[in-house]
């Protein structure tokens, strides 16, 4: 038997991850002629198509979906065993986790997590921030070993190893001091208030917006960001109101910064922390995951 040729298999994998031998043969620099060669090998080695031609596209036929599901899972295990080594090869005496954080997620809880595992394992921490999308891309590339995310992702869980839910919490409406008569008669004065809300493809968007539905509140949407701590600052600056976890601002409640208006009844948050599955898993994010818990926020 003709062994396989892995050359050959990753030009495969990098053609049906871009679609084209054309976007395929700029991207590993090598000639469309000799990439459509080197295809045209690996098909006789493996004595099938692997694409039919539809158009101009090129579609995996069964066969190809095959192979790439074991090429992706080659190729991913080679990109852990470099990571892996690279970081052994560093020297450094102190563990080190890759940990990826949310954009929409409060960086108190960041903050928190960090404190958590310096304090208790000595280690080296690396934070990098986000949209959910591309941190899961990240961690499922072996580049980070945990992330903090808003949500479990629901389409596909192949990569998850473990999961927790660190909290769930009520959302509440925080604003800038000048706005503390919108107190009363809670929530009818939030009508025509200024607004800064999260981006309309956030996970909580939606149920902010289904509650003032419910409650027949039209507000003036001055702001719609991804950034959680773009949101806070533009409240502190007195530019419009916002929906966030007490937590997330419970040192500026405290020290007057900002004032809670009230709660959005039934509208909920929560904050999870992910590892990606990985042929070695880091024992640090292991840690986390079975002893970090977020710190109790009383109610103002």
């Amino acid at each position: 038997m003709i062994p396989l040729n892995y050359n050959q298999l990753y030009y495969f994998y990098k053609i049906a991850d871009l679609g084209s031998i054309a976007l395929a043969s700029k991207a590993i620099l090598i000639s469309s002629p000799a990439l459509s060669m080197q295809l045209k090998e690996l098909e006789e080695s493996l004595g099938t198509p692997l694409f039919s031609r539809v158009g101009n596209k090129l579609v995996l036929t069964e066969a190809g979906t095959i192979v790439h599901e074991y090429a992706k899972d080659i190729f991913k295990l080679g990109y852990e065993l470099k990571d892996t080594l690279a970081d052994r090869n560093r020297g450094e005496e102190r563990a080190k986790i890759e940990i990826g954080c949310q954009d929409s997620i409060s960086k108190k809880v960041a903050d928190e997590l960090l404190a958590f595992l310096i304090a208790q394992k000595a280690c080296k921490v690396v934070l990098r921030e986000g949209n959910r999308e591309e941190l899961i891309r990240l961690q499922n590339d072996f580049k980070l070993d945990l992330i903090l995310t808003n949500s479990v992702p629901a389409v596909d869980n192949s990569y998850i190893f473990e999961t927790k839910l660190l909290c769930r919490e009520e959302l509440v409406v925080v604003a800038h001091p000048r706005y503390r008569e919108l107190k009363k008669k809670w929530p009818a004065t939030l009508k025509g208030a200024p607004f800064v809300l999260p981006t309309y493809d956030s996970n909580s968007r939606q149920k902010i917006d289904n509650f003032f539905k419910q409650k027949g509140i039209t507000v003036d949407l001055v702001a719609e960001v991804e950034d959680k701590a773009t949101e806070i600052d533009l409240a502190i600056r007195g530019l419009g109101l916002i929906t966030v976890l007490r937590r997330s601002v419970s040192h500026l409640l405290e020290a007057k910064n900002l004032v809670e208006l009230g709660p959005l009844g039934g509208v909920e948050e929560e904050v999870w922390m992910i590892i990606g599955k990985r042929k070695l898993l880091n024992p640090v994010a292991l840690f986390a995951v079975n002893n970090f818990k977020l710190s109790h926020v009383n109610k103002t």
